[in-house]
């Protein structure tokens, strides 16, 4: 009876499992309740549901993690995103799950990086319109490190980077399905569930599946090619030429990388080439598929090569979206103009931009107000001027520098090709930024999270000893 009763005592929530579990009910309704105010869209009143999942899940750190990989692909219009919103559930299932874990746990080559961005950035609250806005929305920055930290220390197998990849893969699929039913309903430029972020999901997807392939053997290689078409379809579909542009980059760095180091896949240099001859073939044969079915594609993917007489019409309107980024451009360079040093604010564009535009007012309206600066590194600059911008820099080498080292560094060759993998995806997120902010904050700044992390997680594994990697 006595080891009975013990047993139920060992079973009962201690006193920081039921801390942890007010604590993120309180946090999430809070947070709830801030951006159905702020937002006033009633159908916000769908995340109780999901919040309700996502408690249930809290006692299970891996399916918790998991979840925010789903959640990526949940376009909820809220002020916070939904895998922005969840990283507090997240991190208290991390706290439950490994509530013993030693501070050494944490350690990567990248801590110092981040902090000293993050001492970058404050100065830029000086010229802050709303400081206090600027502040709640540092909330993203929270999210990157409650998701890359918790992946540092709570992901240690490979089987774990596995999972993550697989489910992230299984989304980008199941949405690219969405995008060719929407496409045949005669949607214009579909993007599926998952919203415009879409089109990063599937580019980063494309890029990892055909890294995966190159570095496989027999039917998992012929797999992991399939599965790169039908996001490949399903990106062209999207209109976005930006995304195809850093998936393009993305690629013929592979290439490159393979090419010098052709141990890497398991063949020679001239199997290699032919393979992707072959390869750059078939992609050629599904683009001009895709191109025969919608039209309308080429002539997007070819405006800006069009010689037009007017970039705006007596209406205002602008005739293609890359006029409407140079509005954008324009304000948010004048902005950095005015505060060179210390920027307009974090995260303070959008609000304050009112104050630097100089084109006409009906364009500004129009193309720019509560826009995003549309580009990672003009958004740094405007927003935290060059002290940030110089954080920023630093930040983003260190994680390229790390990234290629970990290839070089890992111990076998398992460890090397996952870790080729981990830099492909590293290297989409920081080509990406030259064309786009969404890494920034929102789902992007959360995917970033993961991508950082993993990256991390493996070289944790890869680079110890040969007799203490963890083979599952």
């Amino acid at each position: 009876m006595m080891n009975l009763l013990a047993i139920g005592e060992k079973s009962l929530l201690s006193k920081e499992y039921r801390f942890a579990l007010q604590l993120t009910i309180g946090l999430t309704i809070i947070f709830t309740i801030v951006v159905l105010l702020s937002a006033g869209n009633i159908s916000a009143i769908m995340l109780f549901p999901l919040i309700a999942v996502q408690l249930a899940l809290i006692f299970n750190f891996e399916l918790s993690l998991l979840t925010i990989v789903v959640l990526l692909f949940a376009n909820f219009p809220f002020i916070y995103t939904s895998a922005v919103l969840f990283s507090i559930p997240l991190g208290v299932s991390f706290i439950i799950r490994h509530r013993d874990i030693e501070w050494k746990e944490f350690a990567n080559p990248i801590t110092i990086p981040i902090i000293v961005y993050g001492f970058c950035i404050l100065p830029s609250f000086l010229n802050s319109v709303k400081p206090l806005t600027s502040f709640l929305m540092l909330f993203n920055v929270v999210a990157f490190l409650i998701v890359t930290y918790s992946i540092i220390a709570g992901v240690r197998t490979y089987k774990e980077i596995n999972k993550i990849v697989a489910v992230f893969l299984v989304m980008v699929l199941l949405n690219s399905l969405d995008v060719f039913r929407l496409s045949v309903q005669g949607a214009n430029r579909p993007f599926g569930f998952a919203g415009i972020m879409f089109v990063d999901y599937s580019a980063l997807g494309i890029c990892l599946a055909i890294t995966i392939a190159l570095i496989s053997h027999g039917l998992k290689r012929i797999f992991f090619l399939l599965l790169s078409f039908i996001p490949t379809v399903a990106l062209i579909l999207t209109q976005t030429r930006n995304t195809w542009l850093s998936a393009v980059i993305t690629i013929v760095v592979l290439i490159g990388y393979l090419i010098i180091y052709p141990n890497l896949a398991g063949f020679s240099r001239k199997q290699l080439l032919l393979l992707i001859m072959m390869g750059l073939l078939v992609m050629v044969g599904v683009v001009m598929v895709t191109l025969t079915y919608n039209p309308r594609i080429e002539k997007r993917a070819t405006e800006l090569t069009l010689n037009n007489e007017y970039s705006v019409d007596e209406s205002g309107k602008a005739e293609n979206s890359m006029v409407t980024r140079l509005f954008i451009w324009d304000t948010a360079l004048n902005a950095f103009r005015a505060h060179p040093i210390v920027g307009i604010g974090v995260y303070g564009f959008g609000y304050s931009s009112h104050q630097y535009y100089q084109i006409p007012k009906i364009l500004y309206t129009r193309y720019v107000a509560n826009a995003s600066p549309h580009q990672t590194h003009i958004a740094v600059l405007a927003e935290t001027g060059i002290i940030g911008f110089i954080g920023f820099i630093v930040f983003i080498f260190s994680i390229l520098k790390y990234t290629f080292r970990t290839v070089r560094e890992a111990v076998d060759n398992r460890g090397k090709r996952y870790a080729l993998v981990g830099l492909i995806g590293v290297v989409y997120c920081v080509v990406s930024m030259l064309f786009t902010d969404a890494w920034l904050w929102g789902q992007g700044i959360v995917l970033l999270g993961l991508v950082v992390g993993l990256m991390l997680v493996n070289r944790k594994i890869s680079c110890k000893p040969i007799q203490n990697i963890v083979n599952v």
